[in-house]
């Protein structure tokens, strides 16, 4: 733990601005949410469990005509077994400032909080920037991100939904309704600076967009996303190129390509697909692609891999979802099923699945991981 005076500094920050705004032009918001889980991995019978509170408040005040300011928060209390409660992994920040904080750990426990939103943001006229804390989503399709340079994050974290921020600036114009160009650069706890600029724009009813700058003083990276609507199928695309920055001309890149698919039906069933190819090559294990994020240079765990998803609303207060994904060049393979139940009005409680397994001769070696959780959640 980095720096633990800074983030208590922002914490007491983040309370007294909640408590003494007097006017109108601030609001709270968030949910506290209770999940137990239960891990079974294969073949030699490893049981994990853990209890998990999550508080999560979200803060936004407009100072003025131009000036807003964000912060978001979100506290965890966790119990639970030791393999998933290691202080140092839950408690690290990977920002330029020190924003997470272990309040205490110890005895099969821990209570950590974290600043993922903390930014201020100016808008006049076609102008709008961005200081701080914050997301910067340039991802276009659904699974795989391979333009979201600043912001990976992991699929199958279904209980982070607000996804993780960077420190970061980002200056965007509005050419019109349509078009606008980004400039944004961040920094890491390793004083590592990701830079890039971003064109986005529309014509004959599809969405284009551009990419170009350089991650983590490591890469040049070179891509773009595609986006459009055929008669309700909605076709979705990214594709990135990083070169690294050292021996340039000798070294070989990476390719990163995520190509999507999603229709609506009448009835509400909604289907989704999409296929990525990542030439990172073949490594690691299963429990390395479900502790991603990894990065958008470096997806999966293989080259090949695709995912196909079925949701429909059974009734209107509950609705199911399936979800799989075949990992091509290690044989392995996910399977998913998530309930969304609405007990009454802003109190919902989920289950979910979550079942990895290799096949056969599969370099990933012999496992099986049955993951299961039930959620009660309740948002204000």
């Amino acid at each position: 733990m980095k720096n633990t005076k800074n983030i208590l500094i922002y914490f007491c920050f983040f309370i007294a601005v909640s408590a003494y705004a007097q006017d109108k032009n601030w609001s709270l918001s968030g949910y506290v949410s209770g999940m137990p889980s239960l891990i079974v991995m294969q073949p030699e019978t490893e049981i994990w469990w853990q209890g998990l509170v999550h508080n999560r408040l979200n803060f936004s005040w407009q100072l003025n005509d131009y000036l807003s300011m964000d912060a978001g928060m979100r506290n965890r209390f966790m119990a639970g077994s030791e393999a998933m409660l290691d202080p140092r992994s839950i408690g690290a920040d990977a920002g330029l400032m020190d924003l997470s904080w272990n309040w205490a750990s110890g005895n099969n426990a821990l209570i950590n909080t974290t600043f993922d939103r903390l930014n201020f943001t100016f808008e006049k006229g076609r102008w709008k920037l961005q200081l701080g804390r914050q997301r910067i989503n340039w991802g276009q399709t659904f699974v795989w991100n391979a333009n979201d340079i600043f912001n990976t994050y992991s699929f199958f974290d279904f209980d982070y939904p607000e996804r993780p921020g960077c420190d970061a600036f980002r200056g965007t114009y509005y050419h019109n309704e349509t078009a606008w160009s980004e400039l944004a650069a961040s920094v890491n706890h390793d004083g590592k600076i990701t830079a890039a600029a971003l064109h986005h724009w529309t014509a004959k009813g599809a969405d284009y967009q551009i990419i170009a700058g350089e991650q983590a003083e490591t890469d040049f990276v070179i891509g773009g996303a595609f986006t459009k609507d055929f008669g309700g199928l909605n076709l979705r695309s990214e594709m990135s190129y990083f070169h690294p920055v050292k021996n340039a001309t000798d070294t070989s890149g990476i390719v990163a390509v995520s190509v999507g698919a999603d229709y609506l039906f009448s009835n509400s069933l909604m289907l989704q697909t999409e296929v990525l190819y990542n030439n990172v090559g073949t490594g690691g294990g299963l429990m390395d692609i479900y502790a991603a994020p990894l990065s958008a240079k470096r997806m999966s765990i293989c080259n090949w891999n695709a995912f196909v998803s079925a949701s429909y609303p059974a009734t209107p207060r509950l609705n199911v979802s399936l979800s799989s994904m075949y990992f091509v060049d290690i044989q392995s393979a996910y399977g998913g099923l998530t309930m969304d139940y609405s007990v009454v009005e802003n109190l919902d409680f989920s289950f979910i699945a979550q079942y990895f397994s290799t096949f056969g001769t599969s370099t990933a070696g012999n496992m099986k991981i049955l993951m299961g959780f039930a959620r009660l959640k309740y948002s204000f």
